[in-house]
């Protein structure tokens, strides 16, 4: 029988855990429908180009599109126009969107100016690209993260973290219009009738926290019958990708494993997670999750070894599973 796994997915960590997941899932006949809820925070408008990098870095992984170097666009692009974009309009040059990539969001602007709605969009283009997954934005509501800082007004979040490089310090990220957003339909579906439920391993703070600030998710997850597992995207307390220490410290939190998972919560004092997932590397830091912990080699290799990260996952559904049905705790 066919069972279920939805993911919470940002950017590049959530892109790279979609492919190996389905990588696996290929390979073992697919025993999975998977779902992935993917974060919209990110999304804005550059130059009449309405632009979801989180929603394209998962769909190009899925229709293995995508540039695997980066971890995000698409592989052996060209960039002959951002580089006329540069050379006459240097301001507006700041985001890099390569050809085809330009191409990818002509077509999504098109399709909402045609009256579809984002997940409509995105079902549409994702099914003409072959993807076996269904891949949910959050919600179809603009519900942008806000930057906050000392310097000036707030950011944008992609003026901070591309154009600025993360700069300056913030003191806090909002999101503003999350609480006047509704998840997108399919979204509390998938959740209720999952029999996995995973947070991938992407920035708890600005990928994560944005999803979960749509009104019902984070009840649904906490009140879901499936067992939810996390993937740690911090590995030796270094960020795998991108400026997460930054995020981390705005919200009191050490980069490291440990605390990530702490900062999730284990189910049993309230918190999202069941289990934990963290490289061995990290084995021997304090800790304070009361869930299963289980340690697996976690840096992505983009290849037929990321196997063994979601075997682990499979695992650590197994030990829940039988704790559970012999009223053990883990």
């Amino acid at each position: 029988m066919t069972r279920n796994i939805t993911f919470l997915s940002g950017g590049v960590g959530g892109a790279r855990f979609a492919r190996a997941l389905h990588s696996w899932n290929e390979a073992s006949g697919r025993p999975f429908n998977c779902t992935a809820i993917v974060n919209v925070g990110d999304d804005f408008t550059h130059m009449g180009l309405r632009i979801s990098p989180d929603l394209d870095s998962v769909a190009y992984h899925l229709a293995d599109m995508g540039d695997k170097g980066r971890g995000w666009g698409r592989a052996n692009d060209s960039t002959r126009t951002m580089s006329e974009i540069s050379r006459v309009l240097p301001e507006e040059g700041w985001f890099q969107l390569g050809d085809l990539d330009i191409a990818h969001n002509l077509m999504r602007t098109q399709l909402l100016e045609n009256g579809h709605s984002l997940s409509e969009a995105t079902r549409l283009l994702n099914s003409r690209y072959g993807v076996s997954f269904t891949v949910l934005p959050a919600t179809d509501d603009p519900s942008p993260t806000i930057v906050e800082h000392t310097a000036s007004a707030p950011m944008w979040f992609q003026e901070w973290w591309v154009r600025n490089q993360a700069n300056p310090s913030p003191t806090a990220f909002a999101f503003p219009h999350a609480t006047d957003s509704k998840p997108a339909p399919g979204v509390l579906e998938s959740l209720a009738t999952a029999d996995i439920i995973v947070i991938a391993p992407s920035n708890p703070v600005v990928s994560i926290d944005p999803i979960l600030a749509i009104p019902g998710i984070r009840a649904a997850i906490a009140e879901a019958a499936a067992p939810v597992i996390g993937l740690s995207p911090v590995i030796g307390g270094r960020p795998v990708r991108g400026w997460l220490d930054r995020c981390l410290a705005v919200v009191g939190v050490e980069c490291t494993a440990p605390a990530v998972a702490a900062r999730y919560g284990d189910r049993s004092t309230g918190g999202l997670l069941d289990a934990w997932l963290a490289d061995p590397i990290d084995e021997n830091l304090p800790n304070t999750f009361a869930g299963l912990i289980t340690h697996v080699p976690l840096l992505f290799s983009q290849d037929e070894a990321d196997n063994r990260i979601i075997d682990a996952l499979m695992e650590s559904v197994t030990t829940l599973t039988n704790a559970s049905k012999s009223g053990l705790s883990v």
